[in-house]
């Protein structure tokens, strides 16, 4: 998923949300290729990758080598749950995206020819964290300048992770609990990252994977046998059977500043939803995020619900491809997307989307973003 901001005056700001596909590689591929001819050597402002799942980030080497990135956003996972999370990708010793679980802002750094200034980790959001209301209006004779992210401090636990430790020409560095990327006096990039998705271990566990991770880091000698080994861990600790995929996806709104505003439709390439009253083209993407029960919607709710956020978040990437264990009956008439967004491809293995998701998404403008149709709107921001 991509975006271009052009200003009135002048200037511009270029954005993507994950980068990947496990059955449609030539897509993917042909996609990217597409994007970095617009580009015309110009930067990207803002990647952001919501999770560590292959189909969400294998054609990031691609995307970005030769390219500059001003700002590019992860989720924070601790390095033993990366581990755990590789497990799940059944990524082994002899992959060499293992490298970019073990140090995630290290691999990114060694792609030949990248040029990223800055990798701002998101920490999981708490129960008090509430995005503020807005401070000021959009200017639209303020030329685009770029991207400034809140900073704040590393949370509890980050202490010894190689991927905080950054790299020479890399600057690492954590958003503030409920921060955003601004671009000055017109555009907002809101993170969410569900904390209460993390699993639940002990203080032994943890130790121990820790001490995995150390000899992983250490070299490639018998990283083959470390990674058996932590699978044995996680099972005797978890049950048998295969270590889940991540369950952490993080949310992205993307949306304009301030209330006086409004859109102004110029072209789609599917139907969709306008309403006036709600100025709804603002975008939530959700990866493969989890509003299956009330109080992960509600929880949703009341992180962006100042300045009627969700409201204007119209164009909506529908959870994880539109699988069924990451939605609840009844969502979307909560949400009321302008238009629904399925990134799905019915002929793979899991058969996505779900057909109760979609017959809930129905009266929505679904929309199926697949190997043959895309989509993408283009429309003006005025100020009213």
């Amino acid at each position: 998923m991509s975006g271009r901001l052009f200003g009135a005056a002048s200037g511009q700001f270029t954005w993507v949300y994950d980068c990947g596909s496990t059955s449609g590689a030539a897509e993917r591929d042909k996609a990217i290729a597409a994007f970095r001819k617009e580009l015309a050597g110009r930067r990207i402002d803002l990647v952001t990758l919501s999770h560590f799942d292959s189909d969400h980030i294998n054609g990031i080497v691609a995307l970005i080598r030769g390219v500059r990135v001003r700002t590019l956003l992860l989720p924070y996972v601790p390095l033993w749950q990366r581990l755990l999370i590789a497990l799940g990708e059944e990524i082994g010793a002899d992959d060499s995206l293992l490298a970019f679980y073990l140090d995630p802002v290290g691999y990114l750094a060694s792609i030949e020819g990248s040029e990223i200034d800055e990798v701002v980790f998101v920490p999981g959001a708490g129960p008090d964290d509430v995005v503020p209301g807005f401070e000021d209006e959009p200017d639209p004779d303020r030329p685009i300048e770029g991207g400034k992210a809140e900073y704040g401090p590393p949370p509890e636990g980050s202490d010894g992770d190689p991927a905080v430790a950054g790299s020479a020409n890399v600057q690492v560095r954590f958003l503030k609990p409920a921060g955003r990327i601004i671009v000055p006096s017109l555009w907002e990039f809101i993170p969410y990252n569900d904390a209460a998705m993390q699993p639940l271990a002990t203080a032994l566990f943890i130790r121990r994977v820790k001490r995995i991770a150390g000899a992983l880091l250490a070299g490639r000698r018998r990283q083959s046998v470390m990674l058996r080994l932590l699978k044995r861990i996680y099972q005797r600790a978890f049950g048998s059977g295969s270590v889940p995929a991540n369950l952490i996806s993080l949310f992205l709104y993307a949306g304009p500043i301030g209330t006086r505003v409004r859109f102004d439709p110029v072209a789609a390439t599917a139907p969709f939803r306008m309403d006036p009253n709600r100025d709804n083209l603002a975008q939530l993407a959700t990866g493969d995020g989890f509003l299956d029960t009330p109080a992960r919607l509600a929880a949703l709710q009341r992180f962006y619900g100042r300045s009627g956020r969700l409201d204007r978040a119209g164009l909506l990437q529908v959870m994880h491809h539109g699988a069924r264990p990451n939605w609840q009956s009844g969502l979307a008439a909560v949400l009321k997307p302008a238009a629904s967004i399925f990134s799905s491809d019915p002929g793979h293995t899991h058969a996505h989307p779900a057909p109760e998701v979609l017959r809930d998404f129905w009266p929505w403008c679904p929309v199926r973003v697949d190997k043959v149709t895309g989509f993408s709107l283009v429309a003006s921001l005025e100020s009213k």
